[in-house]
């Protein structure tokens, strides 16, 4: 499983953005955004396509990880999936104590 896109957001807003691939991966990831819950801090995972999308949303900031589906989308919740979203933990705790 490999990070092919990633970005940092306050709300709809691009903080900072990581695209090891071409198309339309922005969009759909700005799209992803606008239909989190508005309030309360999230974690969630699910799969669209070949693509397993890890998100973690703490204190207004939403981190949000695209990764290639190397096992199937049956297998959501598997250790890689956990190593993602402790992956966008750091860079959660690391982007605001950089602030």
């Amino acid at each position: 499983m490999a990070i092919l896109y990633a970005v940092v957001a306050r709300g709809t807003v691009v903080l900072a953005e990581f695209s090891a691939v071409t198309g339309n991966t922005g969009a759909v990831a700005r799209r992803i955004l606008e239909k989190l819950p508005a309030d309360g801090d999230t974690r969630m995972c699910f799969s669209q396509d070949r693509f397993i999308f890890h998100i973690l949303r703490s204190d207004g900031l939403s981190f949000l990880c695209m990764a290639n589906d190397a096992f199937g989308s049956t297998y959501i919740l598997t250790l890689d999936s956990l190593s993602f979203l402790l992956l966008i933990s750091i860079v959660s705790f690391r982007f605001v104590s950089l602030n």
